[in-house]
């Protein structure tokens, strides 16, 4: 009865609930003060950018740091201080308060050597900093670096590899299962 009761306040046209109408959806989002053409070339232009970007492909990209070794033994003879961040430090620069090489490598987005200021004393290089540059080198985009551990090995490894993997089967091939059954 309860359903009956339900269909008697329901005109006879919306009687059958699975009928289904074609619609288009013609609408979509345009900001205001765009037509819809400069919002698809604005739109284009943004993802053009982004793909000419390689997002953390070779880690940190905006500077160029050094290993922590290299800073504390330079810290230790005195040659290296903590570096702090400098507020309102592109105001300062352009005002002349401060020089571009006073601002920290990591906020400016530069060199820890400053090499990357005009004009500016470029830090000397200890020992471990060509080291870590020597390691960092070798890893970026090297068609030698096997990041993901799948090309061939060369010497050594790959024959002990080889020789160990094949002890193996032949010792899974008698072991019983759990030991207890064959």
């Amino acid at each position: 009865l309860a359903s009956e009761g339900l269909y008697a306040f329901v005109s006879q046209s919306h009687h059958h609930p699975l009928q289904t109408r074609n619609l288009a959806l013609n609408m979509a989002y345009v900001p205001d003060g765009f037509t819809p053409e400069q919002w698809k070339k604005l739109k284009q232009q943004e993802q053009d950018q982004r793909q000419k970007k390689k997002f953390g492909a070779f880690g940190p990209q905006g500077f160029k740091s050094r290993s922590l070794q290299s800073f504390q033994e330079d810290l230790e003879k005195g040659k290296a201080d903590h570096l702090m961040p400098v507020f309102n430090a592109k105001d300062k620069v352009k005002k002349g308060e401060i020089k571009a090489e006073d601002v920290p490598y990591m906020q400016r987005g530069g060199s820890w050597d400053n090499t990357d200021v005009k004009g500016a004393k470029k830090k000397e290089w200890n020992s471990s900093d060509k080291k870590y540059e020597a390691a960092t080198a070798r890893s970026r985009g090297s068609p030698n670096f096997d990041w993901t551990g799948t090309q061939a090995r060369k010497g050594g490894p790959q024959q002990a590899t080889t020789t160990t993997s094949a002890a193996a089967k032949t010792k899974s091939s008698t072991k019983k299962l759990f030991g207890l059954w064959p």
